[in-house]
């Protein structure tokens, strides 16, 4: 179901009163630690791991000249311990268990000594995936799916739930060559034209939201969404995608196409960028590539998934709402009262919440295919 201003007006009452919960391994930093937060980010993304950040305040002792905890415990190298487990969730106050925005751990501590002022702490880390993006790896996999693929490094490498969508076509042989995992699988997602990224302690590997799918949220200009500035740009945008590879067992040539129309997740009422470029330049945007590929049903998907990643370059920009913890990357979100070109759904590929003394704010970046 679309959630309209009002229906997030009831569910957080009336914006009023922005409220975070910030627990570092298992222990509540306001309610029980009792350390003043001055500003608390989450940065929600499709590309690479999610980030967070907070800052605290009024933690350092003149006596002793540390940040201590009840003049006690260090806190730099105890209580954030680079790989403390933290789980960070924003709302609104209100008697309801405030909703998930991140687990992740520690990965870098900054403190800061003003000329004016009170020394303060920020820490920040990544999601779970965090160390998917270490160390370089080399093996293979033979007559597997990408999803049998994925789901098993999640699993046996890293203890995460698999939330996977079949991919259905069995490769050959898939290797993984001096490649951190993170790149690997993001690799595999591009091919598949999937979309990768962990939340909570699942991983999912599946394609974008379809079009015809509800927007979690729907805002109007002035009315909830504060700002938008969208672009529309062909200049990345092609016609047609040829790629071409050999069977070998044949001895014939393996060719997949995908034409400006065909893009997925496109609105069939407006044109896509590949289209515009056609009548801008007539037939001159093909992009013709060899790539290694073992089937026709390969080659089709893998056109496909390099037709969607130009065409949704095509209408690209960011906005700026009220704080709303249901604006999240990888979903769909409405934005209306702004004419009918930019009045419709977007993807939102990546959100940033942050609490602080301002109030509750949320940025976001959308992709679209069509205008």
């Amino acid at each position: 179901m679309t959630l309209s201003l009002v229906q997030l007006e009831q569910a957080h009452l009336g914006f009023y009163v922005p409220s975070y919960r910030i627990l570092v391994n298992g222990k509540d930093l306001l309610r029980q630690l009792f350390l003043e937060i001055t500003q608390v980010q989450v940065d929600n993304t499709i590309q690479g791991a999610d980030r967070f950040s907070f800052t605290v305040n009024s933690a350092f002792n003149f006596e002793n000249r540390e940040f201590l905890l009840n003049k006690n415990f260090p806190l730099i190298n105890d209580v954030f311990a680079f790989g403390s487990a933290v789980e960070i969730r924003l709302g609104y106050q209100d008697n309801k268990e405030l909703p998930l925005m991140l687990r992740g751990k520690v990965t870098s501590v900054q403190t800061s000594f003003p000329s004016g002022g009170l020394p303060q702490i920020t820490v920040s880390g990544y999601d779970l995936s965090y160390c998917m993006t270490k160390g370089k790896k080399s093996r293979n996999w033979s007559d597997k799916t990408d999803s049998f693929i994925v789901s098993q490094i999640a699993q046996k490498d890293y203890g995460l739930n698999p939330q996977v969508q079949d991919t259905v076509v069995q490769h050959p042989k898939t290797e993984q060559s001096q490649e951190s995992d993170s790149q690997f699988l993001e690799k595999l997602a591009e091919r598949n034209g999937y979309e990768i990224s962990v939340f909570d302690r699942d991983l999912i590997f599946k394609p974008p939201p379809k079009k015809e799918e509800e927007a979690k949220v729907s805002l109007e200009w002035g009315k909830g969404l504060l700002s938008f500035t969208p672009e529309i740009n062909i200049a990345e945008q092609i016609t047609k995608v040829e790629v071409r590879g050999w069977d070998v067992a044949t001895k014939k040539e393996i060719v997949g196409t995908a034409t400006a129309g065909d893009e997925p997740n496109r609105d069939a009422n407006r044109r896509s960028g590949g289209e515009v470029l056609k009548q801008v330049c007539r037939d001159q945007g093909e992009l013709k590539v060899r790539k290694p590929v073992f089937s026709q049903q390969e080659a089709k998907r893998m056109a496909e998934a390099i037709l969607k990643k130009r065409a949704e370059l095509f209408v690209q920009g960011s906005g700026e709402s009220i704080g709303i913890p249901e604006i999240r990357a990888n979903t769909n979100i409405e934005l209306l009262g702004m004419g009918k070109e930019f009045s419709k759904k977007y993807y939102v590929e990546q959100a940033t919440h942050t609490i602080s003394t301002s109030g509750y704010r949320t940025t976001f970046k959308i992709k679209d295919p069509t205008i």
